[in-house]
């Protein structure tokens, strides 16, 4: 039965380039899961934008000479670019410096504020004394309190990933002049989330079984040390402004002293876009140029089927470095409009996917041009080789040699020979066509081996099957004794460890289930070995109906597999369906031939008859020294 799944991605800072790194961390993750529950038969809704607001975005205009909304509008056109190159398959990719944001923003604050969530209340800020004005967080460095790194912004540290209070900093000085700083009192709104934290903890517990363990435990943890009040104001000018003539129809005792220089809080308003970009996709009617829109048919128009439904299901997707304000801070949000709001059930989190050993960075030059190696090698083998190093529970690691191993050892001898050889054979022998009425697959393999990758692997976890749940479904799985015919001993064995693979609810889920997907290609390769078809076409009429019965056999694995890579590797499912003499994946999406393969006995039609339309590679074998030798032009 389809659901409403609605999926929030990280809004990325738009202060510079995209580099894989972030590719790796979240955007990828995020629209793999999109896609496989839109092959479901799901009614996905992916929203995010450019976060343009905030200390990150000022820093990068006073580097560049410019001001703050020039570095936005520059940054998010390149984002829109680069994410249309991807197929990063957003129903609204928006920003925040939009009026409905704006809006919304507004709308969560005064709600809180009524509420009695949001508290006035002074604290110390960093304040440049030669320069006469308050410094936001990442105008004031300093070294870290708890792991001693240096050069560390005032409200967290890069290194160790602690959230700091103002006057932790060790030795702070202002990032304009160097000069040292010193703290003034100042007075602002606090969230309060002292009096969220019993709520929290039910949230915590209730998804347990849905977040990666070390996820939930690092959650935990902050949970644990106790939350206190967090400010969400701050005096600073490139921010969304207080809603101040609401404010003051309000008590006396809701108001600040003095709100002159008062806006809003990044880390308090950039989550909130998940629902204003809701809400914004809801009411357009069409996209425009600074956005990425997309509506399917029969979609629903009232956002609060979106966030109020027991029937939507919602996904949250960043960086290890949004964790906190992802999993306690934004569903606390939520839990003080106290207005029917359904919390995000998986909060998916990845580490850092790093580069050669170090991490990512554009200050110190050593990162990787999104746009320039998807350019130079195509996308779907830059979207293959992330998402088989995704960092889901410890960092990856992008190196170029193992970039070109694996291109050229398993899309190229894998997927690409099985491919090849198969419909090179057909055209040969057959003239392109295959036809059997009365096909049935001798040894079941399209759909054993279907079957077991999709009961016993990663995909489920989408499902939010639960340990046990997953446990008991291993248990009863049946395995085929025919598949034995060709697999031998120890292929066997190998299917097997699959299914070690996923007990537990750790993961990584991704990782494995892109595993699973080559692994169904390797035995469609085993299978072509074992039946030894191109001895059987030469044994007259009785050996080619024999060898077309096989080759019947490793069209539907080919098919299943066009469907199954389309998360991963998009243009090349639709580029093998097209082989097949299919239509678009989108016409494969809405057929009950593939949406059967998810109901309780994974079975589907299979296909009888077959037409090849051109057949030509699927992916081209990689140079080593040459990507070696190109690989400067690519930081």
């Amino acid at each position: 039965m389809s659901k409403k799944v609605l999926i929030g991605v990280a809004w990325p800072y738009v202060n510079g380039d995209i580099h894989v790194g972030h590719l790796g961390g979240y955007l990828l993750p995020a629209d793999i899961v999109a896609r496989f529950h839109r092959l479901k038969g799901d009614d996905v809704l992916m929203v995010s934008g450019s976060d343009c607001y905030g200390t990150p975005i000022t820093v990068e205009a006073d580097k560049k000479g410019l001001k703050p909304e020039e570095v936005v509008e520059m940054y998010h056109k390149k984002d829109l670019e680069l994410f249309k190159m991807y197929g990063l398959d957003y129903n609204l990719y928006t920003k925040t410096t939009t009026q409905k944001h704006k809006e919304v923003v507004h709308e969560v604050f005064l709600k809180l504020l009524d509420n009695g969530y949001i508290e006035k209340g002074v604290m110390q800020q960093y304040y440049a004394i030669d320069d006469n004005q308050f410094l936001p967080d990442r105008y004031v460095e300093g070294t870290c309190p708890y792991c001693n790194a240096g050069n560390q912004r005032s409200d967290q540290c890069e290194s160790c990933g602690r959230w700091l209070k103002d006057g932790e900093l060790i030795d702070p000085v202002s990032k304009l002049t160097g000069s040292k700083v010193t703290l003034k009192d100042t007075e602002h709104y606090f969230l309060n989330f002292e009096k969220l934290e019993s709520q929290l903890r039910e949230y915590l517990d209730a998804n347990k079984e849905n977040w990666k363990k070390w996820v939930w435990n690092e959650a935990n943890g902050w949970l644990k040390e106790g939350l206190q009040r967090r400010a969400i104001t701050r005096d600073m000018d490139w921010s969304i402004d207080l809603p101040i003539e609401e404010i003051k129809k309000r008590d006396e005792s809701k108001q600040l002293k003095d709100f002159t220089g008062k806006h809003i809080y990044v880390w308090f308003e950039a989550v909130i876009g998940y629902l204003s970009a809701t809400r914004a996709w809801c009411e357009m009617e069409e996209g425009t140029s600074d956005t990425i829109f997309k509506r399917d048919a029969g979609q629903s128009r009232n956002w609060e089927d979106w966030w109020k439904s027991s029937d939507s299901v919602i996904y949250n997707f960043m960086g290890q470095d949004n964790l906190v304000f992802h999993a306690l801070m934004w569903p606390g949000q939520l839990m003080g409009l106290d207005d029917g709001y359904q919390l995000p059930k998986f909060v998916v989190v990845n580490k850092f996917l790093n580069y050669e050993g170090k991490k990512f960075s554009k200050s110190r030059n050593w990162t990787i041009d999104s746009r320039v190696i998807a350019e130079k090698y195509g996308v779907d083998l830059v979207r293959y080789y992330i998402a088989r190093n995704l960092p889901e529970n410890k960092e990856g690691n992008f190196t170029w040699e193992d970039f070109v191993a694996s291109v050229n050892n398993e899309l190229v001898a894998n997927l690409g020979n099985l491919v090849n050889r198969t419909l090179t054979f057909i055209n040969s022998k057959f003239n392109g066509e295959l036809e059997s009425e009365n096909f049935k697959p001798d040894m079941t393999l399209s759909q054993t081996a279907l079957k077991l990758m999709i009961k016993t692997k990663a995909f489920l976890f989408f499902e939010g099957i639960t340990e046990k749940e997953r446990e008991s479904g291993e248990k009863d799985m049946v395995y085929n004794p025919e598949i034995n015919n060709w697999l031998g001993s120890e292929q066997f064995e190998y299917l097997n460890r699959f299914t070690e693979l996923q007990n537990g609810s750790n993961g990584p889920w991704l990782v494995n289930a892109l595993d699973t997907v080559m692994g169904y290609s390797r035995l469609a390769n085993q299978y072509f070995d074992a039946t030894k078809v191109w001895e059987r076409v030469k044994e007259g009429k009785d050996g080619k109906d024999q060898a077309q019965e096989i080759l019947l056999n490793l069209v539907n694995v080919l098919y299943d597999l066009s469907i199954i890579m389309y998360p991963f590797m998009p243009e090349t499912s639709g580029k093998l369906l097209r082989m097949l003499g299919r239509e678009t994946i989108k016409t494969e999406l809405g057929s009950d031939m593939w949406k059967s393969v998810f109901d309780e006995d994974c079975t589907r039609q299979l296909i009888t008859h077959l037409k090849l339309s051109e057949v030509e590679l699927l992916f081209d074998k990689l140079d080593p020294e040459k990507v070696l030798a190109e690989k400067d032009s690519t930081d």
